[in-house]
C-alpha cells in the first residue's frame, strides 16, 4: 500500500463491524490510534473471558438467526438472544408485529 492508498474494510467483517469502521473513518489520527489500542485489549479481553465463562450462569451471548433453526411460530425476522442459567440454555425469540412486540422463550 503506498502513502496515497487508502487501507481497506477486512473482508472478514460482518455488516454491523463495517458500519462500526465507517464510524471512525472521518475521525483524525490520534482518535484512530486510541480506538485501536481499546479494540486490542477489548480483543484480548474476549480471549480471555471466552474460556472464563464457559458454562457460566447468566451469560448472555446474541445469535445468528441464520444459525439457530426459528420454532414454526416464529418469523425469520425475530432477533434470537441465548442464556445459560443454571447450565441450562434458553433462546429468547423477540420480533415486531405492527405495533406489538411478541416474544418467545424455549429452553434448549
Amino acid at each position: 500500500m503506498t502513502a496515497d492508498e487508502r487501507p481497506s474494510v477486512p473482508a472478514e467483517l460482518d455488516r454491523t463491524g463495517c458500519e462500526a469502521l465507517r464510524e471512525l473513518e472521518g475521525r483524525d489520527a490520534s482518535t484512530l490510534r486510541a480506538a485501536g489500542r481499546y479494540l486490542e485489549e477489548l480483543a484480548a479481553w474476549t480471549e480471555r473471558r471466552g474460556a472464563d465463562d464457559e458454562g457460566d450462569e447468566g451469560t448472555h451471548a446474541t445469535a445468528d438467526a441464520d444459525s439457530i433453526a426459528l420454532p414454526d411460530r416464529v418469523p425469520k425476522r425475530a432477533s434470537v438472544s441465548v442464556t445459560t442459567i443454571g447450565g441450562t440454555e434458553y433462546r429468547y425469540y423477540q420480533w415486531r408485529e405492527g405495533d406489538e412486540i411478541r416474544s418467545e422463550t424455549v429452553r434448549r
